[in-house]
């Protein structure tokens, strides 16, 4: 039987590979109300800016906007209605671009979510301009609309002065924390009476929420609700997972997707003979090109689907399985496993670099509780390491994926990985029989693992480390 390939897992589970460019979002708002940097938070673009600068009138929006970076993305942005010449003809380029979205017979030509920016209005000024407002009551109830009300860090910013000057007039003092949970209460009161009261007034029902792009924890979360917020509004599967994948702001989003995916496509392999006879390499490499892919990394170099990657995570599952370390030298090893196990082992890129595997890798798929304690620890591992990933990425600005940020990545992960194999151990070794278990019991274990140690956004700590921009090697990752 050859080895798997990626078309054979996605032959052999019935679901095409998702497109490029398959989410397409309508944005609309004033110029200047934000929506390019709420583009750029949300899914880790460059080049955004065209989204929030064009001159009302001048802007085709049938014409697309992709992005080299993110190509699982497309935006389409309304001419603005602000009033004067040509403003009601506006108005009906967006409803029919609208309505010849909704006939397209491709789902990927059709529109799937319509954005609705509006700055938080301050000193009386008008929300939304008349259009907006026309277009909001005709598809009410009929259309994927969400309203953001943008740069929520003003308001803050102002209630901070406020309460600053309240403390100095009563010369009081506060504890940072009641002056920040006083503040809070404020800008909750504020978007009320400033946002969800003018929208409520205008008989609109939309889901909305506050945001700022701002790079601060408590605005961070503003971005991650507000996707969270697209994904509950998602009424088809496909969409919810081409929004989840698309996104760069929710980990938990992601790993939502990969868990979705998995559940349909390979881990119910895990336990039926669909791999068997084929080599346990390649099984890995199935379940690395899925589980990275849906995280849609900025990738360029393709680092996160190259050998040398997998080599590292078949590393940290080791421990978990029944295969002693070998103890050969290098040299003997190396030999012994080209020797005995071909498929153990990868000559990759033009200079025919080695790449080894750990030993519970070499041979073919079985069906034990070795291999099933060995594949979840692989799936979880890899699942939880590019959330450690996603998080340093993140918090960088979404730079390109580097080797020293993998390398980081594999160093946080290892060094608090114990925990989680502890417990993929005594749960597998609990295990009566294999033949008779519930794929559903499983499936649901390899999730509830994920998400319990899944990292914790508010306890992230960024740590700097002076690491080469060259794979580590295998016994540097063991020795950890």
């Amino acid at each position: 039987m050859p080895p798997v390939s990626i078309h054979a897992s996605t032959v052999l589970y019935g679901i095409n590979e998702i497109p490029a460019r398959s989410l397409r979002i309508l944005v609309m708002g004033k110029s200047g109300a934000g929506k390019s940097a709420l583009i750029n938070a949300v899914f880790g673009v460059e080049g955004a800016t065209a989204v929030s600068h064009r001159t009302p009138g001048k802007h085709d929006i049938n014409k697309p906007l992709t992005f080299p970076g993110n190509d699982r993305i497309v935006i389409h942005d309304s001419q603005g209605f602000e009033g004067g010449e040509g403003s009601d003809g506006n108005v009906q380029k967006v409803l029919d671009f609208i309505e010849l979205r909704s006939k397209q017979p491709a789902l990927s030509d059709q529109l799937h979510a319509i954005w609705v920016c509006a700055q938080i209005p301050f000193a009386g000024s008008r929300m939304f301009e008349i259009g907006v407002e026309r277009i909001l009551q005709r598809y009410q109830g009929t259309l994927p609309i969400i309203v953001v009300f943008t740069k929520l860090d003003i308001l803050r910013e102002k209630e901070e002065v406020r309460l600053e000057k309240v403390l100095q007039q009563r010369d009081e003092e506060l504890e940072d924390e009641e002056f920040d949970a006083q503040v809070d209460a404020a800008v909750d009161e504020g978007v009320q009476e400033l946002c969800v009261k003018p929208l409520q007034a205008l008989s609109l029902d939309y889901r909305w929420i506050a945001t700022s792009t701002i790079r601060q924890p408590r605005f961070k979360k503003t971005i991650t609700d507000l996707v969270q917020l697209a994904l509950e509004v998602t009424n088809m599967e496909k969409v919810w997972i081409e929004m989840a994948i698309a996104q760069r702001s929710s980990a938990k989003a992601s790993i939502e997707a990969s868990i979705r995916i998995g559940r349909k496509r390979y881990w119910r392999g895990l336990l039926s003979d669909i791999f068997l006879g084929f080599s346990m390499r390649s099984v890995l490499e199935v379940l690395q090109h899925d589980i990275v892919n849906v995280w849609n990394m900025h990738d360029p170099e393709n680092y996160l689907n190259c050998p040398e990657f997998l080599s590292l995570v078949s590393v940290l599952v080791e421990d978990i399985s029944d295969e002693a370390r070998n103890k050969y030298p290098f040299t003997e090893k190396a030999v012994q496993a080209i020797i005995e196990h071909p498929s153990s082992i990868i000559i990759a890129g033009p200079t025919a670099i080695v790449v080894l595997f750990a030993e519970w890798v070499r041979g073919t798929f079985k069906q034990t509780k070795s291999s099933l304690r060995c594949l979840t620890a692989f799936i979880i591992d890899l699942t939880l390491t590019m959330d450690t990933l996603f998080y340093l990425i993140l918090f960088r600005g979404h730079p390109p994926i580097t080797i020293r940020l993998i390398n980081q990545a594999l160093r946080i992960y290892q060094a608090k990985k114990t925990v989680v194999h502890n417990s993929i151990r005594t749960w597998a070794d609990g295990l009566h029989t294999f033949t008779h278990l519930d794929v559903d019991v499983v499936i649901k274990k390899i999730a509830d693992i994920i998400s319990e140690n899944s990292v914790n956004p508010e306890q992230w700590e960024m740590r700097e480390e002076d690491l080469d921009e060259a794979w580590m090697t295998m016994d540097a990752l063991r020795d950890l």
